[in-house]
């Protein structure tokens, strides 16, 4: 008897790319926006901080939730126009793959210059919106950043799309679509509730400065294994 890997393989693709360092190296921006602007208007508490900060998260996070989805949704609706002889599969699974070898050498050999990356200019108007430090501005900001996130790590959602295209059953690749995203944003939730003060935010900061190829390395690794359960699956 044959065992269902999708619901596992669907949750970790998810909570390995809410790790990715776009997405952090962003919402760390917005956090230490925060911070500051919380400590100049008033003698902030730790608690107070995280307050401010998880308040403006939400709305930051959801804009990065409803654009990632969308964008699934869209191209879930390409394939499925698509779907004879999984055409529609067959070249999310190329453009994984080709995404997947940048990854890996990126993170295993850095010397050949560095490819996956956020566009400088979607960059900058994220940081535009999130220093306006308002809820609208943080979920437009967060939206921006959900757009940015895709070439730096786009492989694992584009290899996600193309194991859930392979399902015949429209609304449970839906649904498991919409568990992937929920995946993805929940590291950044548990990043906003952790980095409440500055010494926790230049921690993290550091940490994930000098561990960026470490998580290239696993954002490739995780989109190669999740391309070969797709192809198992055809």
């Amino acid at each position: 008897m044959s065992i269902d890997l999708s619901l596992p393989t669907v949750v970790l693709a998810g909570l390995v790319d809410g790790l990715n360092p776009c997405a952090i190296a962003v919402l760390l921006v917005f956090a230490s926006a925060t911070l500051l602007t919380v400590g100049a208007t008033m003698d902030a508490s730790v608690g107070q901080r995280r307050l401010a900060l998880l308040r403006g998260g939400s709305a930051y996070v959801g804009g990065m939730f409803v654009t990632y989805l969308l964008l699934g949704l869209g191209l879930m609706g390409f394939a499925g126009a698509l779907r004879q002889d999984h055409l529609g599969t067959k070249i999310f699974l190329g453009v994984a793959i080709v995404w997947a070898i940048l990854a890996l050498q990126e993170a295993l050999l850095p010397e050949l210059g560095e490819r996956l990356r956020m566009p400088m200019g979607l960059h900058e108007r994220a940081r535009e919106w999130v220093s306006r430090a308002t809820l609208p501005g943080l979920f437009v900001a967060g939206a921006l950043i959900g757009l940015c996130t895709v070439p730096c790590s786009g492989n694992v959602y584009i290899a996600v799309l193309a194991l859930l295209s392979t399902r015949a059953d429209l609304a449970e690749a839906i649904a498991y679509l919409v568990v992937y995203n929920i995946a993805f944003v929940l590291p950044l939730v548990a990043i906003l509730a952790a980095i409440a003060t500055p010494p926790a935010m230049r921690t993290l900061s550091r940490w994930q400065l000098h561990h960026r190829p470490e998580l290239k390395l696993v954002l490739g690794l995780t989109t190669a294994a999740v391309a070969l359960l797709t192809l198992a699956a055809l």
